[in-house]
């Protein structure tokens, strides 16, 4: 083998490797939650990952910009919190929503999507965000047809997306290129196929069937050892009732 010879074989192999380097960094490097997630069971609860990113999840720029662009399909002002779900005083998102770096950012439902729910302390008042209590699939349902009415409207587009992140976030050329050609059209296109989106096959199975998969089960009653918080005396109510 000539010199030359090895020189491009040599090449052709460290641009194979740079290219499998780029699309694990980019699409499968798991990256741990924020610390103060897994502080406390509740906390863990209402914002951490069960796992859904390794089939289910929206890239979080998608996630973000749909309720900006499209607050038509909205029930009212609020963003995701009109659909519903509860939003604790001081965090990014609702309770419910996982969100987790593997490869891109992603946003994935958990337990707390069905299960957490809000206590009205007045109009003046913020409401009490209680943990866990019977489930309810109403406003998943409803998030559900919302990303659906996003991906038949035909501003649901690189352009615009990338536009709004724009306006929260300095992406990279690579991110830029990444949700350009593949994370917005793939999301789009499973948004109108009707897919679950948002979470994975198990966790959907026990929202229709609360005694599947009793790891979740499990999990609602580490709550018990959780910090007393307004809602404590609710949640321990609900996991009594728990077999």
């Amino acid at each position: 083998m000539g010199k030359r010879t090895r020189t491009i074989l040599v090449t052709v192999l460290l641009l194979v490797g740079l290219g499998w380097f780029v699309a694990w960094y980019k699409l499968l490097r798991s990256v741990d939650q924020p610390a103060w997630i897994a502080a406390t069971s509740r906390d863990e609860f209402l914002y951490g990952s069960v796992g859904g990113e390794k089939e289910a999840g929206i890239p979080y720029w998608i996630w973000l910009a749909l309720p900006r662009i499209f607050p038509e399909y909205m029930p009212g002002p609020g963003g995701y919190a009109s659909l519903g779900f509860s939003w604790e005083e001081t965090r990014e998102m609702p309770a419910g929503f996982a969100k987790k770096r593997v490869g891109y950012i992603r946003v994935t439902g958990n337990c707390a999507l069905c299960h957490t729910y809000s206590i009205s302390n007045g109009p003046d008042a913020a409401p009490t965000v209680v943990a866990v209590g019977p489930g309810h699939t109403a406003e998943a349902t409803r998030l559900l047809t919302f990303y659906k009415q996003c991906a038949e409207d035909p501003r649901f587009n690189a352009a615009n997306i990338l536009d709004e992140a724009g306006m929260a976030t300095k992406l990279s050329f690579v991110d830029k290129m990444l949700y350009r050609f593949v994370l917005i059209p793939e999301t789009r296109k499973r948004m109108l196929a009707q897919d679950r989106v948002i979470v994975d096959e198990a966790l959907w199975q026990h929202s229709r069937n609360p005694k599947a998969e009793p790891g979740y089960r499990r999990q609602m009653q580490t709550l018990r050892t959780g910090p007393e918080t307004a809602d404590r005396g609710e949640v321990l109510k609900y996991l009594d009732t728990i077999p």
